[in-house]
């Protein structure tokens, strides 16, 4: 009687990872390019990786507990046969009926002859063609599983032999290149998706969007329901390009055990010379104005530079319009509305030009405790945006002093706070004003330990090249911030040691030679939101 344990079935899992049910009108793939690779580490490399993890969230005993059945499971032989130091792949092409799909699973081999053995007293003894391609027939798989020897690997695929042929196989270095493997890592060739597949997909999704577009909008006039149909049709002109025109797409998992870091990257590329191909590369070249107020080592800080497209440019004036005859409307008395209607005259500019350039940056806490704010915002026309405010501001003279500071004509208002401060603001910047400068395209604020000092250095900064959207957050020092004392406490026991940047979340999205994506976190957050967890549960 053999047994069947968990790597039997993995193994068989990742063999079937595309449909194994052939069709009788199977058509060829696309080309010998293949549409899906997946990658993984080593599994000596995904043991260290659980181990690792399992400590820092404080499940060590555990973790060696789970060792110890996956041994006994594996019986005193373990996984001799296999090189447990390199790395598993699988690649395959995705067919033009989804489920005549082919696949191949790589899997290291260090002893030929010890992996049959472990093959046959884990599942059955295989055949040995005349071709050197073995076959294995097993329980509750439709089909037979073919596997040969090549390049230090066995070549594992069920149902479709012929992707065994010697001149067929691609070799590990192709599938797996040495520094492009992390953890795990999934490629999607997207030009290698058969047309029929695209076409079914986009007619799923235009069915979704069109759903969208039949929603009833209460209250929106017909200038604004024009921009959410124009914008639902913009979203699909956006994704018919991806699958037209996308590139390589990556989505990859790394652990950096030595410097604790956690990272998830996904990217798209276009293919090249393509319209999503120079729509990404543009995107890798964003000029913000406001991207130099941005410093390393801070609390938390965020930029943001986005536009809409020429065509909703067009649709989005009128909407806008539509939005401010309807904000004036509801004002409570005369007094109110020209308030808000001197406010919206400066606004409206900004808000027609749809070019979002923003970032703010929370440093601190000083001794005190209190933080220092800075932010800044592109916007259009400056001056009459600055007329707006000095206009509603002397309304208050009380509350806004006009050209409290100078820096060379740059005049720099303080609002005082007001006594109606909200706890949570008190607790961030204390008693302090904030400080508002308009300086040519930009609208900038201080407020804090050193708002007036920050924003007095953030006057003399000039444009640089931004990212799309980063977003960092440094969760030991924001801790004092949070309400929920409790999730306080355990940020302040588990990131114990700052200077380590073991608390810090890196969101970024920047364009170039592809869209990509990456969330990085210090592994210890796997800590803290555990303890919050459990502390919820108690």
């Amino acid at each position: 009687m053999y047994r069947r344990p968990f790597f039997a079935t993995a193994l068989l899992g990742l063999a079937l990872l595309l449909p194994a049910l052939a069709r009788a009108d199977e058509q060829a793939p696309k080309s010998d390019k293949p549409a899906v690779l997946l990658r993984f580490a080593s599994l000596d490399h995904l043991r260290g990786d659980f181990r690792y993890l399992a400590k820092v969230v404080g499940q060590a005993e555990k973790a060696k507990q789970l060792d110890g059945i996956l041994k006994s499971q594996l019986g005193d032989e373990g996984l001799k046969g296999i090189d447990t130091k390199k790395p598993i792949g699988a690649y395959g092409w995705v067919g033009a009926f989804g489920i005549d799909s082919k696949a191949v699973l790589l899997v290291p081999i260090a002893d030929k002859k010890a992996f049959l053995d472990l093959i046959a007293n884990m599942l059955e003894k295989p055949d040995k063609g005349d071709d050197d391609v073995y076959t294995l027939n097993v329980d509750k798989v439709p089909a037979p599983v073919y596997f040969r020897f090549a390049n230090d690997y066995a070549y594992i695929t069920v149902r479709d032999k012929e992707v065994l042929e010697k001149d067929k196989l691609l070799a590990p270095a192709a599938v797996l290149p040495a520094g492009q493997i992390g953890t795990v890592s999934v490629i999607l060739n997207v030009d290698e998706i058969p047309e029929d597949l695209k076409e079914k997909a986009l007619g799923a999704i235009d069915n979704q969007l069109a759903g969208l577009k039949d929603k009833e909008m209460p209250g929106h006039t017909e200038a604004q329901k024009a921009f959410r149909d124009a914008a639902i049709d913009e979203l699909g002109a956006r994704i018919k390009s991806l699958l037209n025109h996308g590139g390589e797409t990556t989505l990859r998992l790394d652990l950096d055990r030595k410097a604790g870091d956690v990272t998830l990257t996904a990217s798209v590329a276009g293919k090249p010379g393509s319209p999503l191909a120079k729509t990404i590369r543009d995107l890798g070249q964003v000029k913000s104005w406001t991207a130099s107020l941005l410093h390393p080592g801070s609390a938390l800080k965020a930029e943001l530079n986005v536009s809409l497209p020429e065509k909703l440019r067009a649709l989005l004036g009128p909407a806008l319009k539509d939005a401010e005859k309807q904000t004036l409307a509801k004002a409570k008395d005369d007094s109110e509305r020209d308030v808000v209607k001197t406010l919206l005259e400066g606004v409206m500019p900004t808000l027609k030009a749809a070019e979002l350039d923003t970032a703010v940056e929370l440093s601190g806490p000083s001794d005190n405790g209190i933080y220092t704010l800075l932010g800044g915002i592109k916007i259009k026309d400056g001056a009459k945006m600055e007329k707006s405010f000095r206009t509603t501001a002397a309304r208050y003279p009380g509350v806004v002093k006009l050209d409290a500071e100078k820096v060379d004509h740059v005049g720099i208002h303080r609002i005082n706070p007001d006594k109606n401060l909200k706890a949570g603001a008190r607790r961030a910047f204390g008693e302090n004003p904030l400080y508002v400068a308009f300086r040519d395209e930009v609208m900038f604020i201080g407020a804090g330990d050193k708002g007036l000092g920050v924003l007095k250095e953030a006057l003399t900064a000039s444009p640089r090249t931004g990212k799309v959207m980063e977003v960092q957050m440094a969760l030991a020092r924001l801790a004092p911030l949070a309400d929920n004392q409790t999730n306080a406490d355990i940020a302040r026991k588990v990131f114990s040691d700052p200077s380590k940047n073991n608390d810090r979340v890196r969101i970024t999205l920047e364009g170039g030679k592809a869209l990509t994506l990456r969330v990085s976190m210090g592994a210890k957050l796997l800590d803290y939101v555990n303890q919050v967890e459990k502390a919820k549960r108690q």
